[in-house]
């Protein structure tokens, strides 16, 4: 059957790996069938036209295309919560994300009742794939149960719980084998079983909400820990007599981690700092985005004052670690594009812009503020 073809025509391109500052890009269904100079699309343009069933030309002169965002961690948006555990408030959560340029996601589940979880799972994975304006889904992130009292955040304490495999293996069938990244605090009893029990069900090991001392971050790297949840926060600082999880995570080369750039989570300087320490390829930016994104600036606290996520879309990340680092957007781009594609293993159709890969395009002008928004090839923005 044939597909419609969309050009976007006289754009500059960060894909992220190569930079065209007078590309073009051949839009067939949903995915990239050319992407690079304008002057070497004629044979590829001339090719579609002939087989598409809709050829259209968007003229982007001026502006910058990049690959649609991916956000591993946000829990919400627009008034609604992914606890919330039904296909309206999960829609208007993920739109909000969609139309500032996020096309894929990892929805966050909080720590809660076992019953509450998997309400919220199972009305996750039966979003559907297709039909709805909404990022698409690559799997779940579940941020606990397993996790330390003191360094809870706003995870509820009275649902903090112990490593349970009868427990979880009922959260892995109801996902249908979707979970993709778990939170845990190393230092917990039977974090070493956990641990293990994760990557048997190759599920990401992520260190977060913890209050390790440094031998423990540093055994649970050993065991098989390889992501650490928004650095910093909710997690044992550095300190000169021991450098705490943040200090483990920082120092392991192989290990990512989540930054969460609001200006409220983390100053400005950390992230400076942090992209002279770790590998760049490593950091990847994420919001912790909860209910009040998309309504309001100010993020939720808890009535205690503890911070309960963000209030940013991935686009206001962008821009924050590219002002506050002095960094080029080459190097910057990649933290929330390639970076989480390949923790997550898909960079084969997700986090760059190549042919073959989906076409999921941000658009952006000299400010960084999105204009458009393609996800798999239509038009969302």
């Amino acid at each position: 059957m044939k597909k419609k073809a969309t050009l976007l025509a006289n754009v500059e391109i960060h894909t992220p790996h190569r930079h065209f500052p007078d590309g073009a890009i051949l839009i067939e269904g949903e995915k990239i069938a050319h992407v690079g100079p304008i002057r070497e699309a004629s044979a590829s343009i001339a090719q579609s036209k002939s087989m598409s069933r809709e050829f259209e030309t968007v003229d982007l002169k001026g502006l910058t295309a990049v690959p649609g965002f991916i956000d591993i961690h946000l829990h919400g948006g627009g008034g609604a919560d992914f606890m919330d555990a039904n296909p309206a408030s999960i829609e208007r959560a993920l739109r909000t994300h969609l139309v500032k340029g996020t096309t894929s996601v990892i929805p966050t589940l909080m720590t809660a009742a076992p019953e509450d979880i998997l309400r919220a799972i199972e009305a996750v994975i039966k979003m559907p794939s297709a039909g709805l304006e909404i990022p698409e889904i690559l799997g779940l992130h579940l941020e606990g149960p397993c996790l330390a009292g003191e360094k809870r955040g706003a995870q509820p304490e009275k649902h903090i719980r112990p490593f349970s495999s009868g427990e979880l293996s009922r959260y892995i069938r109801a996902s249908k084998g979707g979970i993709k990244i778990m939170t845990l605090a190393p230092e917990i009893p039977k974090a070493g079983p956990l641990i293990r029990y994760l990557l048997k069900n190759r599920i990401i090991a992520a260190a977060g909400h913890s209050n390790a001392a440094f031998a423990q971050a540093m055994a649970g790297l050993r065991a098989g820990i390889s992501h650490g949840t928004h650095l910093f926060n909710a997690m044992s600082g550095l300190f000169h007599r021991d450098p705490g999880l943040a200090g483990a995570l920082l120092l392991d080369d192989g290990v990512s981690i989540e930054l969460i750039a609001d200006g409220i989570h983390l100053h400005p300087a950390i992230l400076s700092l942090v992209m002279k320490i770790k590998p760049l390829e490593k950091i990847i930016l994420v919001t912790d985005a909860t209910r009040r994104t998309g309504l309001s600036r100010t993020p939720l606290r808890t009535p205690d004052g503890r911070l309960y996520g963000s209030a940013i879309t991935l686009d206001v990340a962008l821009k924050n670690a590219a002002r506050w680092t002095g960094r080029p957007l080459a190097e910057i781009l990649p933290m929330l594009t390639l970076n989480p594609a390949r923790l997550l293993g898909v960079t084969g159709r997700k986090g760059r812009l190549a042919k073959g890969a989906d076409a999921d395009i941000v658009i952006l002008d000299k400010k960084l503020s999105v204009t458009h928004v393609f996800r798999k090839g239509k038009k969302v923005l």
